[in-house]
């Protein structure tokens, strides 16, 4: 059999209609090419209200609420730095608490000068001076206060020029001079500076200045020539003889020596005198030979001229007892003159309090007591005080010295209106020259 020829089917009937029902067949459009479009603007966030986060339809946990679910437990790791965060808090505390008093007792750094005799015929003032200050700085913990050390070598001119190196050096203090025609050279330039001196032995009444910038941890020669002349009498010498050198301490000396023995009913019968250092001194022995007294006061600023005055005196064949100020507590003496130096008695300023002595042995090895050694010691101890009240300039320093009060290695430390030690009951030791050295006299 043939195949029926079948007519195919209407195609455009079948591409515009679409089941259930047939609808018009829609005119043909031309093709349009896409414009970009922008993405939607997104709605107003309500105030209190965080945004979602943009994520991918897939991150689930990404549009989770802020809000933890009911029963989810806070993450282990952030409640251990939360913790660890206080705690923190509290120790710094608690350091703040206990370490804030240590550090405002903290004395603050301070340079201060030490301008004394390191040569020349002194030299025992500044070395004495020395180890009192460094025992004292090691004994009482003053590694803040800075020592700048100058030579002024108990002489006017170089103590005028060693007192600039200081000021420059802008110290807050200075430790000196020792000798008084020193200290007096150098005072009115501490004064205009503003730089309190404190000195160990510079005991000249010339220098009882009231407002000034001086302080002494020593009094004046008032009170120590008084006290030889009453010790001269009371040995039953009534006709005495003075050598004394001519500067500020020896002058001073011998007119309170002079007047206190005449007030007691004692004679001076010779003065002689010389310049510091000088030791061409025959004439002047001579002359006191030849009033024959029945001992010698010697009061100079010099060691080298009480150990010429003393063996020119023996020479011209004196043999009365020799009596001598506190510059001659010195072993040299004994060393340059032992002959002429047997038998000598001398006055000195406290040699410090037994304690003090014995550590002053520990620590140099030393059986004699060096001069003005305590009495430097008490002027670390002054400063480490105004230090530790945070005081840092001179100005502040010379207002705070008159409140000063304590007692000390030296001796009771309270200054009057004039910045010096001026107790009535001051003692003073006394040493004799026995088997070349100098031994303590016991009262």
């Amino acid at each position: 059999m043939q195949p029926t020829n079948t007519p195919p089917p209407d195609t455009s009937k079948q591409e515009n209609s679409a089941p259930p029902e047939p609808s018009p067949t829609p005119e043909p459009t031309p093709p349009v090419t896409p414009l970009p479009v922008a993405p939607p603007t997104p709605e107003p966030i309500a105030p209190n209200l965080a945004p979602l986060p943009q994520s991918s339809p897939t991150d689930l946990t990404a549009i989770a609420s802020p809000e933890p679910k009911p029963g989810r437990k806070f993450p282990i790791k952030m409640l251990l730095i939360a913790v660890a965060v206080v705690l923190l808090a509290v120790g710094a505390l608690v350091a703040y608490m206990f370490l804030q008093p240590q550090q405002a007792n903290q004395a603050p750094r301070v340079k201060v000068g030490l301008m004394m005799a390191f040569s020349g015929g002194s030299s025992s003032m500044g070395y004495g001076a020395n180890k009192g200050i460094q025992l004292a700085k090691k004994q009482l913990g003053a590694d803040n206060i800075e020592i700048v050390q100058v030579d002024s070598k108990c002489d006017p001119k170089t103590a005028a020029e060693a007192v600039k190196t200081l000021i420059e050096q802008k110290v807050m203090a200075i430790i000196g001079e020792g000798c008084s025609s020193a200290t007096v050279a150098v005072l009115p330039a501490a004064n205009n500076a503003k730089i309190p001196l404190i000195s160990p032995s510079a005991s000249s009444p010339t220098l009882s200045i009231p407002n000034d910038y001086f302080f002494r941890v020593v009094p004046p020669d008032n009170l120590q020539g008084a006290f030889m002349a009453q010790t001269i009498y009371d040995k039953g010498y009534r006709n005495v003889a003075v050598f004394y050198t001519n500067e500020p301490y020896g002058t001073g000396m011998h007119k309170v020596f002079s007047e206190s023995f005449t007030t007691l009913g004692g004679k001076v019968v010779a003065n002689a005198t010389a310049e510091p250092d000088v030791i061409d001194l025959e004439t002047q022995m001579e002359q006191i030979k030849a009033a024959k007294p029945e001992a010698i006061f010697i009061a100079p600023n010099s060691v080298v001229s009480a150990t010429a005055a003393m063996k020119i005196a023996r020479e011209v064949g004196i043999t009365v007892p020799f009596y001598g100020a506190d510059i001659m507590y010195d072993t040299t003496i004994i060393a340059n003159a032992p002959q002429a130096a047997a038998g000598l008695t001398i006055t000195s300023f406290p040699t410090g309090t037994k304690a003090f002595k014995q550590s002053l042995f520990n620590e140099y090895q030393k059986n004699e007591e060096l001069y003005a050694a305590p009495q430097a010691y008490d002027i670390i101890n002054i400063l480490q005080l105004a230090t530790k009240k945070g005081i840092t300039t001179g100005e502040a320093l010379k207002d705070f010295l008159p409140t000063i009060d304590f007692e000390g290695v030296s001796g009771h430390i309270k200054f009057d209106e004039n910045g010096e030690i001026n107790d009535k009951n001051y003692q003073y030791d006394l040493f004799q020259v026995q088997n070349d050295a100098f031994k303590l006299l016991e009262e």
